[in-house]
């Protein structure tokens, strides 16, 4: 089976449906580097479907698929330069797919009290999303979600972040619907941002040094 989902892997354009079961088949076997790939290879095929064809149990499993990915040790704790640098890797070999694997990482290190990195990540998925948008501009849909949940991570850290969520609302009126952001919407009911810490001031001494 690896070997079949392998050759799958290396046609120049495999069918949505194979590319899929190739990616199921490896995501067994090696899941840091294939579970992102296969929630991809999920949006991408549910987005060629026809107009009311269900997809609903294919959006559940890519989102399950990503959160499964980003709760593990390799993600929750692990570098977040690597992860970074993997996120930019999979969205230089295709600019214009529906990858939420950095929001779920995301949503993964917030939960983890991480708020640093958590954001650090939510600005690269940002980034990368401009980028994509000037080669794809009618997927403005993706851009508006991670401006919007960058808004959310600088709100709980009592930041302002009120020119992203009007960018975010003027790209939400002009962007095409694709079935793939529901996959972002899963994630972002299943782990809600966690409120970043405030440093309290230490509570004054109950007894004052002696008048000398």
């Amino acid at each position: 089976m690896v070997t079949w989902a392998r050759v799958v892997l290396l046609q120049d354009h495999p069918r949505p449906y194979e590319r899929v079961q190739a990616y199921r088949i490896l995501t067994l076997s090696n899941p840091a580097v294939h579970a992102p790939r296969l929630a991809r290879a999920l949006g991408d095929l549910v987005d060629g479907f026809a107009p009311g064809a269900p997809h609903a149990a294919l959006i559940e499993e890519a989102a399950t698929t990503l959160r499964r990915w980003a709760e593990s040790d390799a993600v929750a704790s692990g570098d977040v330069a690597g992860l970074l640098e993997g996120g930019r890797n999979r969205r230089a070999a295709d600019h214009d797919g529906p990858d939420w694997d950095l929001l779920a990482a995301s949503l993964s290190l917030s939960a983890a009290g991480r708020g640093d990195a958590a954001l650090a990540v939510a600005e690269e998925l940002v980034e990368c999303e401009r980028r994509r948008r000037r080669h794809a501009p009618e997927v403005a849909g993706r851009l508006a979600v991670a401006l919007e949940h960058l808004a959310v991570l600088l709100e709980s850290r009592s930041r302002t972040a009120t020119h992203l969520r009007a960018e975010a609302a003027a790209l939400t009126r002009t962007a095409v619907a694709v079935r793939s952001t529901g996959i972002a919407h899963l994630l972002r009911a299943a782990t809600p941002v966690r409120p970043a810490r405030v440093k309290r001031a230490p509570a004054p001494s109950r007894n004052p040094m002696p008048m000398r």
